[in-house]
């Protein structure tokens, strides 16, 4: 018999992501939306909001991939009602994971994309494991639409990635090669000091996720980049879902995560010399030479990262759990 899983949050990862997974394994999936929307409430409200659905709805299982503002009196509630209340760190990083950290006090269990941070959650008592970012083959998936662009990469313009920027990102758009760039508006902020206010024609402008899989399968190249260069399976949500669809050729700079995890499904340069060699490579290549790896990359994540086997983890550690 199917379980009731409720996601906290409506992001992408969650409505095109992870959700899918619990779908296809034959569970019924309900998403904090519309009315009962949690994000842009302030902490009491999002109680009130969360204890009237629980109080109407039967659910067996809580998912909750934090945002800033979330309310510690969801775990709570949870923890009252004896509902088994899963968190999804995704953005823990082997030296900066504070905010993991904070909200495994609250959980029953923590997933984490971080390996290097499961050690800090045992010593903590609690139950903890690793998951990755995945995809969802029924989204993440070639709309051959052909090809329409050399290289776009879709990201925002954070600060912590500046030096990345500089180092890969900048040296291609500044060799006049045919670039789209999507993400927030970040990049044409002149307070920012890595931006594309000298080069307007390459900002498209934000970019819906909505969007991704026709934005991959109509590029040669998808550039990646990533906020951590030292854990060996901390990632962006980037690489599993690009190689998914299955179009463009993923080069993103070098980190031990996506050599670890992609092997030669991605092109991995260390620094602006290879960057620009390898986009020459791919740019090279004959349209067949192209697709050949791209479906060769995502028969391989179709795989070994799906999100159906991300959710099996989700439930074998609920039928597993010890109050």
């Amino acid at each position: 018999m199917g379980l009731k899983v409720l996601f906290t949050n409506t992001s992408s990862l969650i409505k095109y992501g992870i959700s899918s997974g619990f779908k296809n394994l034959g569970h019924e999936v309900h998403i904090m939306d519309g009315k009962y929307q949690l994000w842009d409430k302030d902490k009491e409200t999002q109680v009130e909001l969360f204890k009237d659905y629980i109080e109407n709805n039967h659910v067996d299982i809580v998912f909750s991939e934090c945002f800033a503002n979330f309310a510690e009196g969801i775990f709570e509630h949870t923890r009252e009602k004896g509902i088994f209340h899963a968190l999804w760190s995704i953005e823990d990083t082997p030296f900066d994971h504070w905010i993991g950290d904070y909200w495994s006090d609250y959980a029953d269990y923590i997933f984490t994309t971080t390996a290097e941070c499961l050690p800090n959650y045992w010593n903590k008592g609690k139950q903890a494991e690793m998951m990755l970012f995945g995809c969802n083959p029924d989204f993440h998936k070639n709309t051959d639409s052909g090809v329409q662009r050399d290289i776009v990469l879709i990201a925002n313009n954070y600060e912590r990635r500046f030096e990345q920027t500089r180092k890969f990102i900048m040296p291609v758009v500044k060799n006049g090669y045919d670039v789209s760039v999507f993400g927030n508006e970040w990049w044409m902020d002149s307070n920012r000091e890595v931006n594309l206010l000298s080069y307007p024609s390459v900002y498209r402008g934000y970019g819906a996720y909505e969007d991704l899989p026709y934005l991959y399968s109509s590029s040669k190249i998808i550039l990646g980049q990533n906020l951590d260069d030292k854990s060996i399976t901390q990632t962006s949500m980037r690489p599993a879902e690009s190689l998914a669809v299955g179009g463009g050729i993923l080069i993103s700079p070098f980190t031990p995560a996506q050599q670890y995890l992609f092997h030669d499904h991605v092109y991995l340069p260390r620094n602006t010399d290879e960057m620009l060699l390898m986009v020459n490579e791919v740019l090279g290549m004959t349209d067949i030479q192209r697709e050949q790896k791209a479906t060769k990359a995502q028969k391989y994540v179709y795989k070994y990262h799906n999100y159906d086997l991300r959710a099996e983890q989700v439930i074998n550690a609920y039928r597993g759990h010890r109050p």
